[in-house]
């Protein structure tokens, strides 16, 4: 039961991460790709990203890396492929959200919003298809 319990807080956990990521990008696309200097309505929206990403995201993804690697380390998975593949993709999605969120702290301390508009969104949502197919499948 417990484990069944972890399972489903790592999954919400993972929701929350990847969805507050998008989000990110998303901001971060459409700021870069404003013509000129970010009027205040733009600039309002910000500060709201930001203190999601602190409130909910970041904590999201810590959750689902603790109750990742607790439930690896309880089935006994380390040592897997699949799973070293599995975590080498999570870090490289976990690099992302620290991209972006440093991207979002200088275009909140600049008003300038060019320069940041690096499209994230392939690598994002390609990496959970990627984990939803290893650890379905476990292929190797």
């Amino acid at each position: 039961m417990i484990y069944l319990i972890l399972k489903v807080i790592h999954i919400f956990s993972i929701l929350l991460w990847v969805s507050g990521v998008i989000m990110q990008a998303v901001v971060i696309i459409v700021d870069g790709k404003l013509s000129g200097p970010a009027m205040p309505r733009e600039l309002a929206r910000l500060p709201l990203v930001r203190k999601w990403d602190k409130a909910i995201t970041t904590p999201a993804m810590i959750c689902a890396f603790v109750s990742g690697l607790y439930i690896a380390l309880t089935l006994s998975f380390f040592g897997s492929g699949w799973l070293f593949a599995k975590i080498t993709i999570v870090m490289i999605l976990a690099a992302v959200h620290g991209v972006q969120a440093g991207w979002l702290r200088r275009m909140l301390s600049s008003e300038e919003a060019g320069g940041y508009g690096k499209n994230m969104l392939p690598v994002i949502l390609v990496a959970p298809l990627i984990i939803i197919f290893l650890v379905v499948l476990k292929p190797f």
